[in-house]
């Protein structure tokens, strides 16, 4: 099982430009890309305010597409029921470790798992050594402040894998996590 987590940033490492929700920073090649990309994905996993970012977006998918399922990480999922999908779409407190063994009994063999955000998943995956690689979009963007990548401090070893252009001035880089590094 691959777990990718997928993220757009600025050049000093912010996922949200300012107090802003979202990434409306995001070029016009990253809005392209990002959806055809994590549409190849059985399942899809992300926070609370990831989700309410792109609420709409997100429950237009769930009640069309019948092929990947989504989960939002929460404190308090009681107080999303009334917007569960079954089998599309979960509200859960579960720990990521929790949430990547249901994946496992689900059936799918071989799933591919999006890691969407925001920085308190990225750094909870993170810390359980299950992230597989990381995508992100470096946008030629400085903001001094904002939502950052990770939300605390943590030891990891990245490999760049690949790098291309996804636009002019914006960079997609792939890296593998290595494990067996961290501590180096």
């Amino acid at each position: 099982m691959k777990l990718i987590a997928i993220a757009a940033t600025s050049l000093d490492g912010f996922i949200t430009r300012g107090d802003e929700p979202g990434t409306a920073f995001t070029s016009a090649a990253d809005k392209s890309w990002f959806p055809k990309t994590v549409e190849a994905f059985d399942f899809k996993i992300m926070g609370r305010k990831t989700f309410e970012v792109s609420k709409d977006y997100i429950l237009g998918l769930v009640h069309n597409e019948a092929n990947d399922k989504r989960f939002v990480m929460t404190r308090s999922p009681e107080n999303s029921k009334d917007l569960e999908v079954p089998n599309r779409l979960e509200f859960t407190k579960q720990p990521p470790a929790q949430i990547v063994a249901g994946i496992k009994k689900s059936g799918v063999v071989d799933p591919k798992v999006a890691i969407l955000g925001g920085s308190n998943i990225f750094s909870a995956f993170l810390d359980a050594g299950l992230i597989s690689e990381f995508w992100i979009t470096l946008e030629p963007l400085m903001f001094g402040y904002g939502t950052p990548l990770l939300n605390r401090e943590t030891q990891a070893k990245l490999r760049l894998i690949e790098s291309s252009n996804l636009g002019a001035d914006t960079l997609l880089l792939k890296y593998l996590c290595d494990y067996s590094q961290t501590n180096s």
